[in-house]
């Protein structure tokens, strides 16, 4: 299959990586700074890609059947990428939070999906938290009980190596009265897209939403915090937990939770993820191994990138969800 790389950063250049080792064929690489993209490390089998930042002009040029699209999130960008794919008949496979957005995003769900479908491609995002991890896995667990009353998911996860940009979106190192004065001007995102995962899990399992919760807590640190990039008093914020809790009828709940700690210390530091329901039987799914790194994280988005190409294409057009999807697993 011949596949346009939109975004050639971190996960961009994973993508990459992935699809050659799979025999792909990599025809074109699309960035906002196309003298910056380095290619020299990648085997390309002496067909190197076209490289550009023009991207209905690289669509036209390499052929492309399908675009994986590795930028940062933007509703107007994220519009203008699918219009230029519809009138290539591209499919596209995106990193960006569009995993579900139904609910927390109508107007934008609606835009993308009436281009998609008009045009006979198929558009979805993907990725780990949310996209696995916080709602596919849970929803996975349920068919094995006979009554679920509560799903419950848990994230803790060092952001050490993260850079300042990210930094600022969770508050680390503000006093707790700047970051209670930011996150009551909506300056703290957090993880805003765990609500897609939410609303993914009350959808596919017909619980109505009566209710919602929102917690966004600091911890405020004790000591002095290293990370790679930025140091963190003591006195300020050292790490952070988003909530998000869906409650729906005969007192069901949906409970996901992500936690984010600078320079990680100790047992009540410990980084983990698990799935947890309450049920008949009850079930918990503790997650071990290079997943609770941010190294893990970025191979496993990309593997889910790569994994979902040919379910994909087997889906009907429009704007799908991973749970459109026959199961998505690594098919060599």
């Amino acid at each position: 299959m011949r596949i346009l790389q939109l975004g050639f950063g971190t996960v961009g250049k994973e993508n990459v990586r992935q699809l050659l080792k799979r025999g792909h064929e990599v025809v074109a690489i699309v960035g906002r700074n196309p003298g910056r993209i380095d290619i020299g490390g990648f085997d390309f089998a002496g067909k190197p890609p076209l490289v550009g930042d023009n991207l209905a002009e690289c669509i036209a040029r390499s052929g492309a059947e399908l675009i994986l699209q590795a930028t940062a999130i933007d509703p107007d960008d994220m519009v203008r990428v699918v219009e230029q794919a519809a009138a290539a008949k591209c499919d596209i496979i995106s990193v960006n939070p569009i995993i579900d957005l139904r609910d927390v995003s109508p107007e934008l769900y609606g835009s993308l999906d009436r281009i998609a479908t008009k045009a006979g491609i198929r558009v979805i995002g993907v990725g780990v938290i949310p996209g696995f991890y916080s709602d596919i896995l849970p929803l996975f667990m349920t068919g094995a009980c006979s009554e679920v009353s509560t799903i419950r998911f848990r994230r803790r996860a060092d952001f050490s190596k993260w850079g300042l940009a990210t930094a600022a979106i969770f508050g680390f190192g503000l006093t707790p009265q700047e970051f209670e004065r930011q996150k009551s001007d909506g300056k703290i995102l957090f993880f805003r897209n765990l609500w897609q995962s939410a609303h993914l899990i009350a959808r596919e399992l017909s619980w109505p939403v009566e209710s919602t919760e929102e917690f966004k807590s600091p911890m405020i640190s004790d000591r002095e915090r290293n990370g790679a990039y930025m140091q963190v008093p003591a006195g300020t914020v050292g790490g952070f937990t988003h909530r998000v809790v869906i409650h729906s009828t005969q007192s069901r709940s949906i409970d996901l939770a992500v936690s984010g700690i600078m320079d990680p210390k100790g047992d009540d530091e410990k980084l983990e993820v698990y799935v947890e329901i309450e049920g008949n039987p009850q079930l918990r799914l503790d997650i071990q191994g290079d997943v609770l790194l941010s190294s893990g994280s970025v191979v496993g988005t990309s593997a889910r990138v790569i994994n979902t190409i040919g379910p994909l294409r087997m889906a009907k057009p429009g704007l799908r969800t991973t749970a459109d999807l026959r199961l998505v697993v690594n098919a060599g």
